[in-house]
């Protein structure tokens, strides 16, 4: 509710209230003068609870939008971080065997593979996962 309307209705509740002690006990007047009171207070309360409703969500709106935020930077870090371990874990094996075989063809540059180290090797060599 507008600020302005806040005021306005306090001083409505105000002037029932100030009035109020001016009408005599007992009469109709009175006991309808007080249901008004009650009407305008109750108004009070309910916009009361309506502003701290629309607080409590907005502030809720905002958490869940930061909580958003920080999950998709961190399921962007998960996901770097899996792409360079599934990378490391197909680039160092090539890198190995392409050692290994160098040396092991170094070795053998007779073209014949007759260490018994390099014929194990080169059985065990399989660069895909």
């Amino acid at each position: 509710m507008d600020k302005e309307i806040r005021e306005l209705l306090n001083e409505e509740i105000k002037s029932e209230i100030q009035d109020l002690s001016s009408i005599p006990s007992g009469s109709k007047e009175k006991s309808e003068a007080i249901k008004d009171l009650v009407c305008l207070y109750k108004l009070k309360i309910e916009e009361a609870k309506n502003e701290l409703d629309v607080y409590e969500k907005r502030c809720a709106r905002e958490c869940e939008e930061r909580f958003k935020e920080v999950q998709v930077v961190e399921q962007a870090k998960d996901r770097y971080f899996r792409f360079g371990i599934e990378a490391v874990g197909i680039i160092l094996p090539l890198i190995f065997y392409a050692v290994w075989m160098r040396k092991g063809f170094k070795f053998e540059e007779s073209g014949t593979f007759t260490s018994t180290t390099f014929k194990g090797l080169f059985n065990r060599f399989r660069p895909t996962k």
